[in-house]
């Protein structure tokens, strides 16, 4: 039986206010309802926005803030029966520094699964702590993983998402709030260097990849969906906040090139 999900990838212009980005974000799931998704999928710390860019500290009125936000983002994905992904940073317990994670809400409202970033980039350790374990779920008989930013640059990571057995990768990004010069230096290049660097894990390891991204300018690259052939699907307008919407079709045939050699090369030593 064909395993049919439509998806919408987000992104927005992420704000220093997290009441503005739940607004923001309340819109994309409303109109994602309304585009018959069964989930959307939101940018990396899109309710809490983003240590050293969006904020200089971590202040006690900001983690209610943040707690209030996730359950009434859970009460609307339970309105509107529709999963949802979205970042945000979450302290557990007395850590000094919190996770950078993904909750997801399942069309019940409840939160499925949490996945706590893993690797983190030299400038995260001034903010936050890492996770260490993968984060997946199922939806519609599919299976999903989750992975944030950063980890892009560890092909390892995508190579560990095949073999748990995942169909469709949500990986958010905060790749964005570049001036007009630092973008033509680096923010270009990097975000073609991104791009291209998830299109080749997503051809290697047979994954489709939702890929979002704050649209704050300057925007490093626009949100995209890849195929398991490395091709992209459809990608959003940089620099402007929007809605992708596609369908993703788990038993589509594409082509593999890798698919003869991948679990032998996936065992060998170095």
């Amino acid at each position: 039986m064909s395993q049919k999900l439509r998806v919408a990838t987000s992104q927005f212009d992420i704000e220093t206010s997290i009441s503005k980005n739940l607004e923001a974000m309340k819109e994309h799931i409303v109109l994602a309802s309304e585009k018959e998704a069964h989930i959307v999928h939101f940018p990396e710390c899109c309710l809490s926005g983003y240590g050293g860019f969006d904020f200089v500290e971590i202040l006690p009125e900001t983690e209610a803030q943040i707690k209030k936000g996730i359950s009434e983002i859970q009460q609307l994905a339970k309105q509107l029966q529709l999963w949802t992904i979205f970042g945000t940073h979450y302290f557990e317990g007395n850590q000094e520094k919190p996770y950078n994670c993904l909750f997801v809400i399942n069309q019940n409202g409840e939160i499925e699964t949490r996945y706590d970033k893993r690797l983190l980039s030299e400038y995260d350790l001034d903010w936050y702590s890492a996770g260490n374990i993968p984060g997946t779920f199922e939806i519609k008989g599919i299976k999903c993983g989750l992975l944030i930013c950063h980890e892009w640059r560890y092909p390892e990571l995508y190579r560990q998402c095949y073999h748990l057995g995942v169909q469709l990768l949500f990986q958010s990004w905060y790749d964005g709030n570049y001036t007009e010069d630092d973008y033509k230096t680096e923010g270009k290049n990097l975000g073609e260097v991104i791009t291209g660097f998830v299109r080749g894990n997503a051809a290697n390891n047979y994954l489709w990849i939702s890929a979002s991204n704050t649209s704050k300018k300057e925007q490093g690259f626009p949100a995209f969906v890849c195929r398991p052939d490395g091709s992209v699907n459809g990608k959003l307008t940089r620099n402007k906040s929007g809605l992708l919407l596609t369908e993703i079709d788990a038993h589509s045939g594409f082509m593999d090139l890798s698919k003869h050699l991948r679990d032998k090369v996936s065992r060998m030593k170095y």
